[in-house]
């Protein structure tokens, strides 16, 4: 483990006592130190360990991506519901409102009214009305 920090040191200490003459080599070469580290890394470590790092990493990598689908899908569903909550308001207004002019199209008063003002019907005289057995 000594050595790696040593590895580390060194390689961080080339880098930055390195004249930088633009953004790019300076990008360059933190990414090369970088390689460097990772590739001393994997000299240091078998195959298996490689193989099972590189397995738990995609697993991680498989986690993370499901985390955020099931994050996108529950504001989706979160937004779908809000609206569905927004329709319902409005249908049970309907209904209220359907409701009350039911009310007033069955009271007696307003039946009568159409009856005699639209259909121009009349209550017939006790003489016209007629008991059939």
């Amino acid at each position: 483990m000594h050595s790696l920090n040593k590895v580390k040191l060194d390689s961080v200490a080339s880098a930055s006592s390195k004249r930088v003459s633009s953004p790019l080599d300076a990008s360059v070469g933190i990414f090369r130190a970088i390689f460097d580290r990772l590739a001393v890394l994997a000299s240091m470590i078998s195959f298996k360990e490689l193989v099972l790092t590189l397995m738990l990493l995609s697993v991680l990598m498989m986690s993370a991506i499901g985390v955020v689908y099931s994050s996108h899908l529950s504001r989706q569903l979160f937004t779908e519901q809000a609206l569905l909550l927004d329709r319902n308001d409005q249908l049970q207004l309907e209904w209220a409102k359907l409701l009350l002019e039911q009310g007033t199209m069955s009271a007696p008063s307003h039946i009568e009214n159409v009856a005699v003002g639209d259909l121009r019907m009349v209550l017939p005289e006790v003489a016209e009305i007629e008991l059939i057995r």
